[in-house]
Formats: structure tokens, sequence, C-alpha cells
């Protein structure tokens, strides 16, 4: 999604970007408690696992996916969109692309993500996941830390600000990067961000629920099974209510009738993102500088 969104380099400084930045954070965790506070890591689980500094790698990776499509989904709020039928596209320019709103936005679509990640996460030992990690001292959201929800935040803040600032400067000190950048046209692309972000939400969702309503009480003690299931339902219904007003809230603004882009902001956004397949769709014919 990246790559069709922002091209190759800036998806490989995201990548690069990304993964240190998160990593210097759950190194900061393990260690020092900043800024997700204090968490362990089960080691004796993550045999097969790449560990670097103590950190499972994949663990720190996914920050770079979950930090990148919050991102994008936040420029879906703060855009219009050109329709036609299920082919959306958002209409983002640059300056909406680097603005404090989207990087306020995405740090906390990536803050609200965990809210329903980490959760289902904490109880890995009862699916695929297994038992990698817990709080030594456990939070009073489903034993998850209101801490390690602020660090998510902050960690997804800075992602996104550095890969904001280092897209400005490609575009100002570069030369051979200052060109409008061709990316490739695909039908409904404006609904990829909304799709892979609440792809996410609704697979945790869909754990938690089966947790609740499909597991295996004999791998659970008796006396604490009633406990295990009022706990886990308890836990999809709160999760559930977290997403669904965001999925309603999205839909409102994709449908809403004034959420058209003007003529004058396609013409921007195509000088600034040129789509020759997009342009001949829409009978544009752009204007040489």
């Amino acid at each position: 999604m990246s790559w069709l969104e922002q091209g190759t380099l800036r998806t490989g400084i995201w990548l690069i970007t990304g993964y240190l930045v998160a990593l210097a954070a759950e190194w900061g965790s393990i260690n020092y408690g900043i800024p997700f506070g204090y968490y362990t890591y089960h080691y004796e689980q993550l045999e097969h696992d790449l560990v670097i500094l103590g950190v499972p790698f994949f663990d720190s990776l996914s920050f770079v996916f979950l930090s990148y499509v919050s991102f994008s989904f936040a420029q879906f709020f703060l855009s219009p969109h050109w329709r036609s039928g299920f082919n959306v596209q958002r209409v983002t320019l640059s300056p909406v692309r680097n603005s404090r709103g989207v990087l306020f936005v995405g740090a906390f679509f990536m803050m609200v993500l965990d809210w329903v990640i980490d959760p289902a996460t904490h109880l890995g030992k009862h699916w695929f996941l297994g038992d990698i990690y817990h709080y030594p001292d456990p939070g009073w959201h489903f034993d998850v830390t209101l801490a390690n929800y602020g660090g998510w935040f902050i960690v997804g803040w800075i992602i996104i600000f550095i890969n904001q600032r280092a897209d400005a400067l490609l575009g100002k000190y570069v030369p051979s990067i200052h060109k409008p950048l061709k990316l490739r046209y695909v039908v409904g692309k404006g609904l990829f961000a909304p799709l892979f972000w609440f792809g996410i939400a609704l697979f945790m969702l869909g754990m938690t629920a089966w947790l609740g309503w499909g597991y295996d009480l004999e791998q659970i003690a008796p006396d604490e099974r009633a406990t295990f299931i009022a706990e886990t339902r308890k836990l999809f219904l709160a999760s559930t209510f977290i997403i669904a007003p965001i999925a309603v809230l999205a839909w409102v603004h994709m449908v809403r009738y004034d959420g058209q882009p003007s003529p004058e902001h396609l013409a921007a956004w195509l000088r600034e993102y040129p789509s020759p397949e997009l342009e001949a769709r829409l009978g544009m014919q752009r204007k040489s500088e």
C-alpha cells in the first residue's frame, strides 16, 4: 500500500526509520520502562524467533506497518475523495499529507488500534501468537497499562513526524526528487487505508470473539473458566464499542455530498501526483507548466 501511495524511496525510508524508532522504544521499555512502561518478554517462547537487542524482530517491524496504515487512514479522514461507484481516489495534497492534523490523527489511530490489539495479544497463550510477554504490574484495561497506550501514541507520532519531514525535504532540497511523483493508478485505491485499518481491527475482534464463545475451555482450569469467559466477552464488547463509531464516521465522511474535491483541488493534485490513467478517466487535460 505504501508503495502505491508514496513510491519506492519513501516506502524504504518509512521502513528503515519506523523499524529503528520502534526498536529503540521497545529496548527502552524492557530496560527502563520508557515509553511503553515495563513489560517482559518470555524468551523461552521465542527460541525460533529473530531477537535483536532483546526485542523480537517482527514485533518491532509490525510498528512500521501499523504506523503507515494509521497515517494513511488519517489522510483519508482529512482529504476529499473523487468517487465513481466503487472507484474511490483520495485527493491529498502534500500540505495536508505533511500537516499537524494528519500527524496527530495518525498517531491517535495507531493508539486506537492498540486498544484492540494489546488486550488480545496479552491472551496470546490461548491462540497461535503464544505466551510471549507480560506486564509485571498489570494495568486497568484488561491488564494492559495506560503507559503502554501512551507509548504507542508517542512512537506513532515520532515515526509519522520523521517521515513527513523526510517527504518535505526530498521535495525541497533534492533536485532529482523535486519533480512530480508519478504513482500507479489503481481502481479503489482511496479505500485501501480504511480497509487495511479496519481489517486489522476486525481480525483482532474475531480472535477475541473466538476466545469468548468458541475456545476449548478444557484448556482452562475449572475454577478460572467463568472469569475467562466473562473477561474475554467483555473485551470483545469493549473493543467493538471502540471501532464501531470510527467505522460509521469513516463511511459518512466518504459518502457525504460535499466531500468531492473541487476542479481546482483535483487539478492541483494531478499536477503534484500525475496519473495519465486517472486524467484520461476524468477527461481532464492537465496543463503543462
